[in-house]
């Protein structure tokens, strides 16, 4: 219910729901790699991965939303 925005329907709010979950698991496991493997902090990797990844899931989860990636 935190992440509901009222007046869009269901499938939209699905779609910002999944987009938050992909920045939060992106920052995630770019954090990981930063402490463990020694990386670098780099903002535009984090968004471009959180951003296909976002995509793909949308992609695969929510069929009647019909965008291309380019979008």
């Amino acid at each position: 219910m935190s992440f509901l925005i009222i007046g869009l329907r269901q499938c939209a709010n699905n779609a910002w729901k999944g987009m938050w979950v992909a920045i939060v698991l992106e920052i995630w496991n770019h954090k990981i790699k930063v402490v463990f493997n020694r990386g670098i902090v780099d903002a535009v990797e984090i968004f471009s991965l959180a951003q296909l990844k976002g995509w793909l899931w949308i992609k695969h989860k929510l069929s009647k939303i019909t965008f291309s990636y380019s979008d």
